[in-house]
């Protein structure tokens, strides 16, 4: 661990490629403070290898009791031990090596078993394709290995799959082609996601680490404070217990020769003496300035005037000090002498550079993200067009039939899951955007009725497709609003869709819009399965949702929400929920009245989508 004022490695310099730290010292205490995370991650994919094992039922089901069914439970049950054994026998730090080897043996043991049990099983392709997937993400999320040895386990995974495809189904060279392809984005995307981890959580380790050095140097100070003040309350009676208990640094000086005639504690401490060292010793040599007998002259013309000067001095060990000092002629023993106080400012020198560094660091980190997400934008929207665009063609047959038709579902799937994956990247970037400071909105006039027509298209197949009826019931005449007409939009896209989504079969979604007194207010109700009060500031977080668990029955990314309410906010107005568990959720869009362009007194009318 670095030395408390030590100045911060580069953000650049300070990280290897994985994101972890290069000083192997720093990256060993980040990792002590960080262990009970490890291990409950560790503890966390437990439950995965659990159903792993149980896995065994459907080999059982596939290919009967032999010998290649034996192999296969043994492999498993390997798996089980070996992240027992981790978490139970090196749960300690000073474990951790043992720890991480149980850890890698168990990603080891899935990479070898996984795909034997889809080759033995004769798995449907598609379902073998989709668990490599899932096992993968999984490696990434979940593991708690070094990336490099994920890296490595996972390649080997997604090699051993497109090595093993011909036997799982009939697929062309240019389907594997592809299906190489897509592994290698999905392993692309993980170590990009593992990296921007391992840096952020290390970057805020490296802030509490410069936070608890303020705090212990502030300790400090209030402790010396409070020493000082006891001293000079228990000896108040005598100018001479007065000076050496006093908290400012104070010296008596011969202004004849600069020789230290007395030093109270504080000034002792400050330059590192005692007091024999500090007998008879030329005070000159603590200042670490050029012409000092020209500045302590101009010091005692400006220290009658009452003006402290700025000197750096140095303590006996060398080490460096900033202070105020101040000078005042007085007599002492009947002689003439010099009170000299020190005010030390060295903190608020450290705090000045700790404030620049930091701001270097916003500034570096502020220029990371931008670039971060300027080549994620790149890096995944480049791949993710060339998966969209060919598998598109795949399906439409462009280029002449594909043969065996489920090549077209295939196809489909691949096309569906792009342009899924396009979407969410494309929130992440807005969301992002919005948050720097960076997102611009596009203000003209549009037609409210219009805008939630669009809206309402977009999520219909899908609202059908539960049986669920949308209802729009909107001011007439319609309204015209100011507004950015495509994140207004995507507001009211997100809000119906998850409407839709958290609502029974048979239901009614509910689109209103009405004018208040100070707002236009847009509310979307449905009778879905509502929202607990205290799980509301939760569903608003980005990458949040209110059912965490590994077994919810929605699908989702947690920005839908967080997205549509920044959105709001850029217009002006603000999003609100009200909810209640089985008895739906409504959620309000206030915009303010300025937004509307010829205001007329409106009445509803009701009409079914």
């Amino acid at each position: 661990m670095p030395e408390p004022g030590a100045p911060a490695p580069e953000i650049e310099r300070a990280f290897r490629w994985t994101g972890e730290f290069v000083d192997r010292t720093l990256e060993a205490a980040f990792a002590r403070a960080s262990w009970p995370e490890t291990h409950a991650r560790l503890r966390a994919v437990l439950i995965a290898v659990y159903i792993f094992v149980c896995w065994a039922v459907f080999d059982y089901l596939l290919i009967g009791f032999g010998w290649a069914f034996i192999a296969l439970t043994i492999g498993r049950l390997a798996t089980l031990a070996a992240i027992l054994i981790a978490l139970k026998r090196y749960a300690s730090y000073e474990n951790s090596k043992q720890f991480m080897y149980g850890a890698m043996a168990t990603q080891a043991l899935v990479a070898i078993v996984a795909p034997a049990s889809l080759v033995l099983g004769n798995v449907d392709f598609a379902a073998s394709l989709l668990a490599i997937v899932v096992v993968l993400f999984a490696f990434y999320i979940g593991m708690p290995t070094a990336l490099a040895s994920t890296l490595a386990f996972s390649a080997i995974l997604s090699v051993s799959f497109v090595f093993i495809s011909p036997w799982l189904a009939d697929v062309s060279l240019a389907a594997i082609g592809q299906i190489a392809a897509l592994f290698a984005v999905v392993n692309a995307i993980g170590v990009e996601m593992v990296r921007a981890a391992n840096r952020m959580r290390r970057s805020g380790f490296l802030t509490l680490m410069r936070q608890q050095e303020l705090y212990d140097q502030l300790k400090r100070e209030v402790e010396v404070r409070r020493e000082a003040e006891q001293a000079v309350r228990a000896t108040e009676e005598s100018f001479q217990s007065l000076f050496y208990a006093a908290p400012l640094p104070s010296s008596l000086v011969d202004p004849a020769d600069y020789r230290l005639m007395q030093a109270n504690i504080a000034a002792l401490k400050l330059f590192g003496i005692s007091e024999e060292e500090a007998r008879d010793i030329d005070v000159r040599t603590f200042f670490d300035e050029d012409d000092i007998d020209a500045r302590l002259e101009r010091l005692l013309v400006s220290g009658r005037a009452g003006v402290p000067v700025e000197f750096r001095l140095k303590r006996r060990d060398g080490t460096p000090i900033w202070a105020l000092v101040s000078a005042a002629t007085v007599q002492f023993h009947g002689r003439p002498a010099l009170l000299i106080g020190i005010q030390d400012v060295t903190a608020r020198h450290k705090e000045a550079e700790t404030l620049r560094e930091a701001r270097d660091q916003a500034t570096a980190a502020s220029r990371s993200k931008s670039e971060f997400l300027a080549n994620m934008s790149h890096e995944l929207r480049t791949p993710l067009n060339a998966i969209i665009g060919f598998s598109e063609a795949l399906e439409r047959e462009l280029f002449g039939p594909v043969g065996n038709p489920r090549y077209r579902e295939y196809a489909e799937d691949i096309h569906d899951s792009g342009v899924h994956l396009l979407s969410l990247i494309n929130d992440i970037l807005d969301l992002s955007k919005i948050e720097a400071g960076h997102f611009k909105l596009h203000e003209d006039e549009t037609e409210l009725d219009r805008m939630v027509e669009a809206a309402t298209r977009i999520v219909r197949h899908r609202a059908q497709q539960a049986n669920i009826e949308i209802e729009c019931c909107l001011p007439s005449p319609s309204l015209f609003l100011v507004a950015d007409e495509r994140a207004l939009k995507q507001v009211l896209i997100n809000l119906v869709s998850n409407a839709v989504k958290f609502s029974p079969n048979g239901s009614v979604v509910i689109i209103e819009a009405q004018i208040s007194t100070d707002s236009l207010q847009i509310a979307v109700v449905d009778k879905g399965i509502g929202i607990a009060e205290h799980d509301i500031p939760k569903a608003l977080t980005p990458f949040t949702q209110v059912d965490g668990s590994l077994s919810r029955t929605h699908e989702g990314t947690g920005l839908g929400l967080p997205l549509a309410k920044h959105l709001t906010e850029l217009h002006g107005g603000t999003l609100t929920i009200e909810s209640e568990p089985g008895a739906g959720t409504t959620v309000y869009v206030d915009l303010p009245l300025t937004r509307i362009v010829g205001r007329d007194t409106p009445s509803n009318e009701k009409a079914a989508v």
